[in-house]
């Protein structure tokens, strides 16, 4: 599907001042959006791994939380690509889009666009916006996601045996919170009593999500309230997984 990017309402450049290699490209992109239907996921990917290449340079965000696949998997597109310069970038997008859509004989000269077009990037699936959210009629599990802390220390009061609660994959309350890095809802669910080293199916404890996922202040929250670093059913430690330097400082202080 694809997805708006903000524009530049006060960009000084003028259409004139765009380089060849610049308006050939938002031609490009501007063109993807007819693409779409005709692409498959891998395909997409890799037109907004380049897309953002092009635009923003090398891959310098967060990876996304481990439960948010859509989001990982732009983000390892992104970020397969290193070093690779922006212009280069730029030059690959236009040979791909040129490759899906042969129709495009010209894209330096015909129509120019300019910086003041809203472009679009490619998402690796069709994104629905979220039910609106009701607070009294959220699950233990759904409160925790959405990192609604009030609810969370609601239902432990009311029902102490939420604590335990799984989905199908074995994911507490402490697992969701951690993913999203809701921090509030992390600490009314530790606050209320769910067990820090609860383990899903493959294993892995909320401080192995945390770990994985870059989340600093959730990997806090939980030494602080004793996690340990157990390993899943690969022999693998929240510090095995650790996404960055200053996770891996956090959990080995904690060793």
């Amino acid at each position: 599907m694809a997805e708006a990017l903000p524009d530049f309402p006060d960009s000084d450049f003028s259409d004139e001042e765009l380089s060849p290699l610049e308006i050939s490209f938002n031609k490009a992109a501007d063109h993807v959006r007819k693409l779409t239907s005709s692409l498959d996921n891998n395909q997409l990917l890799e037109l907004y791994g380049l897309y953002k290449q092009g635009t923003e340079g090398k891959c310098n965000v967060p990876k996304p939380g481990w439960l948010d696949g859509r989001g990982r998997r732009k983000w390892e597109a992104w970020r397969s690509l290193g070093d690779l310069p922006s212009d280069e970038a730029k030059q690959k997008y236009i040979a791909l889009v040129q490759k899906y859509a042969p129709e495009l004989t010209d894209l330096s000269t015909e129509k120019e666009l300019g910086v003041k077009e809203t472009w679009i990037a490619v998402s690796s699936m069709r994104k629905f916006p979220e039910p609106e959210l009701i607070h009294n009629e959220l699950s233990i599990l759904d409160a925790a996601r959405e990192n609604c802390a009030e609810r969370v220390t609601q239902l432990l009061a009311e029902h102490p045996e939420l604590r335990h609660e799984k989905d199908d994959d074995g994911l507490t309350a402490l697992h969701w919170a951690t993913d999203r890095n809701a921090t509030k809802a992390l600490q009314a669910a530790l606050d209320g009593g769910c067990p820090v080293d609860a383990a899903d199916e493959c294993g892995q404890t909320a401080l192995h999500y945390a770990a994985s996922c870059g989340h600093v202040e959730s990997t806090r929250i939980l030494l602080k309230a004793g996690a340990s670093l157990l390993k899943d059913e690969d022999d693998c430690t929240p510090l095995d997984l650790a996404a960055d330097d200053e996770i891996r400082k956090i959990l080995e202080g904690a060793t």
